[in-house]
């Protein structure tokens, strides 16, 4: 008898640990952070005292998205793509000094941040219908001018998953982006709780789809990769990033057709090449895009 209570107490305990483990990964990954005192002071296009207009935009499934757009002298405009959960001013940076160098930027929320109507995350399963609603904002406000986009690690994923499809983008650079979401989630839950990832991201990926209907397999940037060709791709990864290891940027760089290039930086984490060399950032990503969109 005392066996029987050992062995079910023991079991309770496991099942509460397995349950608990797969929620942690859920919302580690998925949920949605409260919104912090820092959200209303975001910072606008006004604080770099660059002119900018609000774009009217809402997501095929009716999400409104907060979308800026600041107008350049050149015929082409860069579409920025933040990373996962951010800011809409987590990119105002580099739109800055995109503007500067003459074209067009546009930044924007993805549902569920701070100025966009509330949403579920899906890493960027659902989020690919964010980014297809700013390119039609884009082209009704400015026509059909070349279109590059730029995005940061979830950003820069979605990113190539809308160029495969999307004729209205000339060309793509993606910094810090994931190659395969699923791999890279097992891969962080195997360093973090050292468990089998298996026992606990598969249950928190069928919480997502039966709470959100997103399926993250379905959203694989490394097959993606493969069909924006001939079009110009740019990869940048930091060779010292924890969050998405570089080995993602070799597996993008490998699948890709030319032209592409690879940019690694020694001893730079995630997101973290535009601070560490600024004039040398501004100086690649500029150049790429003059040359992949005006020429």
């Amino acid at each position: 008898m005392r066996r029987r209570k050992a062995a079910g107490a023991l079991l309770t305990v496991a099942a509460a640990g397995w349950v608990g483990a797969s929620g942690f990964v859920y919302w580690w990954t998925f949920g949605r952070f409260p919104r912090l005192a820092r959200d209303a002071r975001r910072l606008t296009p006004a604080d770099f005292e660059l002119a900018y207009e609000e774009l009217e935009v809402r997501t095929a499934d009716g999400f409104r998205l907060l979308t800026w757009l600041l107008p350049g002298p050149r015929d082409a405009v860069v579409v920025i793509s933040g990373g996962h959960r951010g800011h809409i001013s987590d990119v105002l940076g580099i739109a800055a000094a995109l503007r500067r160098a003459g074209f067009s930027a546009v930044v924007y929320g993805w549902r569920g941040t701070p100025g966009s109507d509330l949403a579920a995350h899906t890493l960027g399963v659902h989020e690919r219908r964010d980014l297809v609603a700013v390119l039609d904002a884009v082209e009704g406000r400015l026509g059909e001018v070349p279109i590059g986009l730029l995005g940061y690690s979830m950003g820069g994923a979605v990113s190539l998953c809308v160029a495969a499809g999307e004729p209205r983008v000339a060309a793509v650079c993606a910094d810090s982006a994931f190659a395969d979401p699923v791999d890279l989630l097992f891969e962080r839950t195997g360093r973090r709780l050292l468990t089998p990832p298996g026992l606990v991201v598969a249950p928190a990926l069928a919480l997502l789809e039966r709470r959100t209907g997103a399926r993250l397999g379905d959203l694989r940037p490394v097959t993606a990769v493969t069909r924006i060709a001939p079009r110009p791709l740019l990869l940048i990864h930091g060779e010292a990033d924890a969050l998405v290891p570089v080995e993602h940027a070799r597996r993008l760089f490998a699948a890709a057709g030319e032209p592409r290039s690879l940019w690694t930086l020694p001893g730079v984490g995630h997101v973290g090449a535009y601070f560490a060399d600024r004039s040398a950032y501004i100086e690649r990503v500029s150049g790429f895009f003059g040359a992949a969109l005006l020429s």
